[in-house]
């Protein structure tokens, strides 16, 4: 017996079962992928925490993103966006946040033109720099149950 024997037999030849299957492959995959969570569809956007445990989102490039990171963004009580006076928006932005004694709570690059963190009730300091350029934003106060959005430009 050869192994197509049986597939004849039941009137599908070896050879349209063999095309079938090559037209279905990337349809499975595609359903394989669409069963990831929405922050592995979206590899630019980067998720991580502060050596004190505070969680922090940063991305935003392209619509998709944005759109993604503005769903996900309702578990962070301070936005933060960064673009140019004359609208377009930036990436690689230096970020630097501070609490009142001055003690660094993160120092990183953004993944993107807007950056999220949970942070707990306090005044801060955010330092944003590109191109050698660096804006503050002095005594950003948050409060308990309160979300605050700053753009930098």
């Amino acid at each position: 017996m050869k192994p197509f024997d049986t597939i004849k037999n039941r009137g599908m030849p070896a050879f349209l079962l063999a095309v079938s299957f090559a037209l279905l492959s990337p349809w499975i995959a595609v359903q394989a992928r669409s069963a990831e969570s929405p922050l592995e569809q979206s590899p630019g956007i980067v998720q991580g925490e502060t050596k004190q445990g505070f969680a922090y989102m940063s991305g935003g490039v392209g619509t998709d993103e944005r759109e993604l990171m503005e769903k996900l963004g309702k578990a962070y009580n301070l936005k933060l966006s960064f673009a140019e006076i004359s609208g377009p928006y930036l990436a690689d932005v230096g970020l630097i946040i501070e609490d009142t004694k001055g003690a660094e709570i993160i120092s990183t690059t953004t993944n993107g033109p807007w950056f999220y963190i949970q942070l707990p009730s306090g005044t801060y300091t955010i330092k944003a720099t590109v191109g050698g350029n660096t804006k503050q934003i002095k005594n950003l106060q948050l409060s308990k149950g309160e979300r605050i959005s700053r753009t930098v430009h």
